[in-house]
């Protein structure tokens, strides 16, 4: 697979279509609008992204930080932390026991953690229109048990796979009550699938990328009330072209959110998001690795649906101007695996933005 001329390809056409499309930015008109917005210092435009008298107000601080509209001409900076903890096997819904595992596979995992920072910057073409770029640090640990009863660890970091995405305005309300965006976007086979450890190929869910271009269609719903209240809901599927270097693609995963925000104050939200997903198995295999070793190696054992419930806080203080801070925690509230499978027990996050 010539990943690198591909990605050159993919990102040479991205950033091609920066100065065409901020033409048109430099053509729109923005009214003056009152609102209540995180960054109170941006005072005369419409909003942020997965963030009029004339132009349309935007929801700033009525959404997830994921959702990304922005004002026209503008740039916002950010990072995301995301942490996630793994404890126990399933199997469908059922506990599984280590011993259980062990009756089958020479090895088995007994937990994980999983943290990632995600570095993230986005300009915003027109009020509807905005472009945005990620590019994700992960950090992994996996520890296991052998027949032998022998305890060792597996670790592995390095950068993920850097995602494009593009966020459209489709529809929305004169008084902006009611929202559609379009999302689109590619994930670039940049991260590593051959990390190894004392010169062996490590599992699929110890590396750091898919090694395969991804595309990442999806719409999203934004509603809010002249209250303080705001909701919404996206679909945004991940779907693996091709197949990579080491004869495999990953499964595509589906996910689907929904959340509602209460605004306390003009520098507080509270919000609670339920965050569901199912991911499928993956097509092929590594022949580097040995199926019957233990099941995170089993191409076959991967997938699973999960719902997860989170509470977040969201903070814009007026010192800070321009900027967000949110944290989210949670934990999912039903899995079933493909397994055994590894179970998710916690997941925790702290984004940060910068509007300017």
């Amino acid at each position: 697979m010539q990943t690198s001329f591909k990605l050159s390809l993919f990102t040479s056409f991205f950033i091609a279509s920066l100065p065409a499309l901020s033409q048109t930015a430099a053509s729109d008109t923005v009214g003056t609008v009152k609102v209540k917005t995180l960054a109170r210092a941006a005072a005369t435009a419409p909003s942020h992204s997965e963030i009029g008298a004339h132009a349309t107000p935007m929801v700033d601080g009525l959404q997830p930080p994921g959702i990304m509209i922005g004002h026209s001409g503008k740039w916002m900076v950010g990072y995301d932390y995301m942490f996630e903890s793994m404890d126990g096997n399933l199997d469908g819904t059922r506990k599984v026991s280590e011993d259980q595992i062990l009756q089958t596979f020479f090895a088995a995992p007994t937990d994980m953690k999983m943290q990632m920072h995600m570095f993230m910057a986005m300009y915003s073409v027109s009020n509807d229109l905005s472009l945005m770029v990620t590019a994700p640090y992960l950090v992994k640990s996996m520890n296991h048990i052998t027949q032998d009863g022998e305890q060792f660890e597996e670790k592995t970091s390095g950068f993920g796979d850097v995602e494009l995405r593009a966020h459209y305005r489709l529809f929305t309300q004169a008084n902006h009550r009611h929202q559609v965006l379009l999302n689109g976007g590619a994930n670039l086979p940049t991260g590593s699938i051959n990390q190894r450890q004392n010169g062996l190929r490590l599992e699929y869910p110890m590396q750091l990328g898919s090694g395969t271009f991804s595309l990442v269609p999806g719409v999203t719903y934004l509603g809010r009330s002249d209250d303080g209240w705001g909701w919404g809901a996206d679909f945004i599927p991940t779907i693996r072209v091709g197949t990579n270097d080491n004869d495999y693609r990953l499964g595509n995963q589906y996910r689907l959110n929904a959340w509602v925000i209460r605004q306390l104050s003009d520098q507080l939200e509270v919000s609670l998001r339920a965050d569901g997903k199912r991911t499928e198995n993956i097509k092929g295999a590594d022949p580097e690795l040995d199926q019957a070793d233990e099941q995170t190696k089993d191409p076959n054992l991967q997938a699973g649906t999960r719902l997860d419930l989170l509470g977040g806080v969201s903070f814009h203080p007026a010192i800070l101007a321009g900027q967000k801070i949110t944290l989210e925690a949670g934990a999912p509230v039903y899995q079933s695996l493909d397994g055994p499978q590894l179970k998710t027990t916690f997941v925790g996050r702290l984004n940060w933005q910068l509007h300017f």
